[in-house]
């Protein structure tokens, strides 16, 4: 099963424009979202699974991850993935998944072509998209409604429009708050920012990508391809962050050599949970020197 765990940017690419194709996997991202929903026109469906058919080989030869964003329709769905169900997709991003149900169906559809095909079976995730108050409400169901699904993502426009709201950041924070506690319940990712991805100032960009970071959130879909490495630095343990984490394990390895289970650093209390801290750290550090 692909984690999406160490993935600190998923810039959107879509999938019926080679322009954006030919240069996907030269953003540094650390996975692409092919996608056939909201940036292809509903009369141009069949042309773009077509096109990403034509272009997957190459695609899948570059350093990002490919995942693909489905339809919402259902009817629709299965024909993006009877189209793209191939070697080398890592996961699918399901739109509209107000409900456990919906990515549940839909993993099955994965699994059947996975087993028809002759992929190992299971190997493809799920992103859910929750873009209504009803799928906010849902999140934790959603979130261990299959082993596939691994990140949940808030579509923050759609929920807005949804909720009679502006989709300001202030008003937004509180659904992306639950998206970050229903996905760290079950153990899988949370993707997003609290601020607006609207920002197209890199420097912005990763300042919120390190807040965000710091809330539990472990990466972003981006649509501009320029605030690609403004996510990944973001997104990434500073200098100061890594040696304060091998500080830790060292004093508290110091300690447990002596009996103990606490240890003091710069005026600070370690014990365990500040331990699991450190470690978690260290790990996205050589998560993201090897994000594939």
């Amino acid at each position: 099963m692909t984690t999406l765990a160490h993935w600190r940017s998923l810039l959107y690419v879509p999938g019926n424009n080679p322009r954006f194709l030919t240069k996907a996997q030269d953003r540094g991202a650390d996975a692409l979202i092919l996608d056939l929903e909201d940036s292809v026109l509903d009369d141009q469906k069949d042309a773009a699974r077509a096109c990403l058919v034509d272009w997957f080989p190459r695609l899948v030869e570059g350093p990002s991850a490919l995942t693909l964003r489905i339809n919402g329709s259902l009817r629709l769905a299965v024909r993006d993935l009877e189209a793209l169900v191939l070697p080398g997709l890592q996961a699918v991003v399901v739109p509209k998944c107000e409900r456990a149900g919906k990515a549940a169906l839909l993993a099955e559809v994965i699994g059947e072509l996975e087993a028809e095909r002759g992929l190992a079976v299971g190997g493809i995730a799920i992103i859910a998209l929750i873009e209504s108050p009803s799928g906010v409400a849902e999140a934790y169901s959603i979130a261990r409604a299959h082993p596939r699904v691994q990140a949940l993502l808030l579509g923050s426009e759609d929920f807005a429009a949804a909720c009679c709201m502006i989709p300001s950041s202030d008003n937004l924070r509180g659904a992306k708050r639950q998206i970050v506690y229903a996905a760290r319940a079950a153990g899988i990712s949370p993707l997003g920012l609290l601020e607006s991805v609207a920002v197209l100032d890199p420097t912005k960009i990763e300042g919120f990508a390190r807040e965000a970071r710091a809330f539990g959130f472990s990466g972003s879909t981006v649509v501009h391809p320029a605030l690609v490495d403004a996510l990944n630095e973001g997104f990434s343990p500073s200098k100061d962050e890594i040696s304060w984490a091998q500080s830790v394990l060292e004093e508290l390895s110091l300690a447990q050599a002596k009996g103990s289970g606490a240890a003091r650093l710069d005026g600070q209390m370690l014990d365990k949970p500040v331990l699991a801290r450190a470690k978690s750290i260290l790990m996205r550090r050589g998560n993201t020197a090897n994000r594939r």
